[in-house]
């Protein structure tokens, strides 16, 4: 999926921009106190062609045709793909004879990626002239949870005039085996015109607010129609094990023959009636999606968006994980999964302006502890975002990093994302969200600032070589400095530092040693583990000759922090060292 800032009033796409159909449209749910709605990337105007007998890629970058599993429909109905397509700026779902038999050839397309709340979901739509049901609804990958946004029956028939004046509002929760099947029967599900005419005479608009799993919205031509929520109203009868409607469900447009319509004295549509090119299509104006997002007060929530499957590369740091033949992130539609410790993807990103940004990652794990990401900039670590299980590998969250990033320059940067932590098994990735913060956040720096850590100052060393000493690490004199020696392979010295600003500071170490094959490694402790931020080589200058060294760049937020050196060369023999600065860049 292409790079897009997800709101109306600034969409800046990679592809041509255009403006959608629903500008000026305004959502009619309320996203929440402090909350603004930033549309999604699923959401299609259908203003490109997709014939029936092949479709297109512009087609195929949302959605597949037929339904989420090889299920060809209920009763008469048969799924067949040619009978769905887009053309004069419409989706067009078709029904007809299966020739030679009784069946009934309809349309079906499904979303490719999953949807979970809170969202709001509405479409601009046109009925059939038919007794068959004109659907936009959500299942999950299971069959065990539905939403129904549009289910409505539209006839000319005489007998069908109460149908035709309303719209079906509801939901199923379902155990499959046995089945059981649960949904609303109350008066209020089905939603009638005020005058008593047709839905099938005009376009319609009709939404949903799946605002939390108790929660439902219904709103018809933005009017709010319908409020199902609570136990009670949800799953009384505990098919969802007092989960309620929680899970991950793709986005399903399609036309049915129903087999209760017949048992209650609807006929199915005659020959003639499906021939009939002015009552046989479905259509669909438009289709948008919105999640309720933090207002930041810069403009309509702008967000730059990043799917997590488009990055530049990607790869693996660390040892690979038994089961994952994949190294790096691997693409799944828009997502990616398969992501063990020390996965990581290079994203190009291009800020609009310099400023502080809010990082938001958008993941699925159902480990239950050890995730993490960290974010770097520029191949300068900034932060790393806490991830905590949603329960399933396609039950997806949002997580934010603790503090916002600076960016200093406009233009494109490189983001890289890693997972991180203790867990062999991380998560999956949806997308990243980068949102500009107008007020708050930590600015960077003053350019120049620094914190000096003298190499004496340890709280703690450690190692494992065997070199005479009494511990693993030791302070000497020299020429008026104060400095640690016997610093052997795997040894280390930890540290504690204060931070009064965060942003990225610079490494210099004053460092020397008389060998070949000496690194000096520099860790931090981040989510209850040492992270490995930056390695450097140390060149042989002298084992008293404190040189200043660049170590690299490394990104700190306010406050104290644990940093660890490490002795990570080749050689048993490392280096000694007088102090570390960390300035301000």
């Amino acid at each position: 999926m292409k790079l897009s800032f997800c709101a109306l009033a600034a969409l800046v796409c990679a592809s041509n921009l255009h403006a959608a159909d629903w500008d000026g449209i305004p959502v009619p749910a309320d996203p929440g106190a402090g909350n603004t709605w930033e549309l999604q990337s699923l959401s299609d105007d259908f203003n490109y062609s997709a014939p029936a007998v092949g479709k297109s890629s512009t087609f195929f970058e949302r959605w597949s045709e037929g339904f989420i599993n090889p299920w060809l429909g209920p009763d008469l109905t048969e799924f067949y793909a040619p009978n769905s397509s887009v053309e004069g700026g419409n989706l067009v779902i078709k029904a007809s004879r299966k020739p030679g038999t009784n069946k009934i050839y309809t349309g079906a397309i499904h979303s490719k990626e999953s949807l979970t709340y809170p969202l709001y979901m509405e479409a601009r739509v046109k009925i059939t002239n038919l007794t068959l049901a004109n659907a936009f609804w959500l299942l999950s990958a299971d069959s065990t949870q539905e939403i129904d946004t549009l289910e409505t029956y539209g006839s000319d028939r005489p007998s069908e005039a109460w149908f035709d004046q309303r719209i079906h509002l509801s939901h199923h929760v379902f155990i499959r085996d046995p089945f059981q099947d649960y949904q609303p029967k109350d008066a209020g599900t089905w939603y009638a015109t005020e005058d008593g005419s047709s839905w099938r005479d005009d376009f319609v608009r009709v939404g949903t607010y799946w605002k939390d799993p108790w929660t439902l919205e219904y709103y018809v031509n933005g009017k709010l129609a319908r409020v199902t929520s609570g136990v009670a109203m949800i799953d009384p009868n505990g098919y969802t094990g007092g989960a309620g409607l929680n899970k991950p469900m793709q986005a399903i447009f399609d036309a049915e023959h129903q087999g209760w319509r017949d048992t209650q004295g609807t006929e199915p549509p005659t020959d003639a009636e499906l021939a009939d090119p002015t009552r046989n299509k479905f259509l669909v104006d438009w289709v948008r999606f919105y999640k309720p997002v933090p207002d930041t007060g810069n403009g309509s929530g702008n967000a730059i968006v990043k799917e997590m499957a488009s990055f530049s590369t990607t790869g693996k740091d660390g040892t690979a994980v038994g089961g994952d033949s994949v190294i790096g992130f691997n693409p799944n539609g828009d997502n990616i999964n398969y992501n063990t410790l020390g996965d990581w993807g290079d994203y190009t990103v291009n800020f609009p302006e310099s400023g502080n940004y809010q990082v938001e990652l958008v993941a699925a794990s159902p480990e239950s502890s050890g995730l993490g990401a960290d974010i770097s900039v520029d191949s300068s670590y900034v932060g790393t975002v806490s991830i905590s299980s949603t329960g399933g590998w396609e039950q997806y969250s949002s997580f934010s990093l603790a503090n916002p990033i600076y960016i200093a320059t406009p233009g494109d940067h490189t983001i890289r994302v890693q997972s991180s932590g203790g867990s062999a098994w991380q998560w999956n990735g949806d997308e990243i969200r980068f949102t500009k913060v107008e007020d708050g956040g930590s600015p960077p720096p003053g350019s120049g600032s620094s914190i000096t850590v003298e190499a004496e100052s340890f709280d703690a060393v450690g190692g494992t070589f065997a070199d005479g000493q009494p511990q693993a690490i030791s302070v000497y004199s020299i020429n008026g400095a104060t400095a640690i020696n016997y610093v052997n392979k795997g040894d280390f010295a930890d540290y504690s530092i204060s931070v009064a600003q965060a942003g990225t500071y610079d490494i210099t170490y004053y460092i020397g040693t008389g060998v070949a094959g000496g690194q000096v490694d520099f860790l931090l402790f981040e989510g209850g583990s040492w992270v490995n931020k930056t390695q450097k080589a140390v060149p042989n200058v002298g084992w008293d000759n404190f040189q200043p060294l660049a170590g690299g760049s490394v990104y700190l937020s306010a406050g104290t922090h644990q940093l660890r050196l490490y002795g990570g060369g080749t050689n048993d023999w490392q280096w000694n060292l007088d102090r570390l600065v960390l300035t301000a860049n």
